[in-house]
């Protein structure tokens, strides 16, 4: 199917290889259902691009904000829609940070100015495919600003006398152990705190770890939310080994400092965790319950 014109895009921001957009047109939708895209196809996509393709009418965004937002992905080839977010929910975050701006930086310079309720067209050329796999088809993406505030302050861990504060009055999660030794959680119905909660459960007598140590371990992982299981190395039978600079950042921050054969508990805020959580990536705030079984040597 071939999409044609209906006329150009309007003013915006630009950056990169941006003539790319110069036969689009975005018509329609709304914050929860996806816009109409047309243009003429197939786009010769040369390099990075973005582009305002429709202009917003609320505050321009700040560099250092993060925007909230919903996408539709087109192939650019035929148009034919790939996929889009509008009906799943919530927006997703983007921070308009530095790490953007050294990562993509054309989407980052676009960003930055465009106005809330903007429609923002971005493309890159799709990678070469490795020896035995097929190519992925070139992307077309038009997300919307849906909003723009200021980002939640970076948590911290919370003080050893904060937890047993809250452990004394009943706001953690508390452990039951089967037969197997697998762990069952019970999530208290208070809100979870907003920084990291390491709870030391029982004390090792091995090597302390640090931030660059591999280990190997026993986990199993809920959403707070809702006490959901979403991963558990008891359930495949068998310890999992990781860097620890290599894991979530709660994973990094609540086990550097524990000794080997210690068990802990760990609740760690979404930022934490998965703060831009993708399809199959938990969300929100997480408990964990590890068992560190060893620290591997160093090559």
């Amino acid at each position: 199917m071939v999409v044609t014109a209906c006329g150009g895009t309007t003013t915006g921001n630009s950056a990169g290889a941006a003539e790319v957009f110069d036969t689009i047109k975005v018509s329609g939708g709304s914050d929860e259902e996806a816009p109409k895209v047309e243009f003429e196809s197939p786009l010769d996509i040369s390099g990075v691009a973005a582009k305002t393709v429709t202009e917003g009418d609320g505050d321009a965004v700040e560099a250092g904000e993060q925007i909230r937002y919903k996408l539709v992905a087109l192939n650019a080839t035929d148009g034919e829609i790939l996929g889009e977010t509008y009906s799943q929910g919530d927006p997703q975050v983007l921070p308009v940070d530095d790490t953007l701006k050294e990562q993509d930086a054309e989407l980052y310079e676009v960003l930055v100015g465009t106005k809330i309720g903007a429609q923002v067209a971005y493309t890159r050329p799709a990678p070469e495919p490795a020896e035995g796999q097929s190519a992925t088809p070139e992307q077309l993406i038009v997300l919307k600003v849906i909003s723009a505030e200021q980002p939640p302050p970076e948590p911290e861990v919370l003080s050893p006398e904060d937890v047993k504060k809250l452990d004394d009055e009943g706001q953690l999660p508390t452990f039951t152990f089967g037969d197997d030794g697998a762990p069952a959680v019970k999530i208290p119905e208070n809100e979870p705190a907003d920084d990291l909660v390491v709870k030391v459960l029982e004390e090792g007598d091995g090597e302390v770890l640090t931030d660059a140590d591999t280990i190997s371990a026993n986990y199993t992982g809920w959403t707070y939310a809702d006490g959901e299981k979403f991963d558990s190395s008891f359930d495949r039978g068998e310890a999992a080994s990781f860097p620890l600079n290599g894991v979530i950042t709660g994973w990094t921050k609540g086990l550097a400092g524990q000794k080997v054969g210690s068990k802990v508990m760990l609740v760690i805020p979404e930022p934490w965790a998965y703060p831009n959580a993708q399809e199959g990536q938990p969300s929100g705030t997480l408990v964990f319950y590890v068992e560190i079984v060893s620290k591997e040597a160093a090559q």
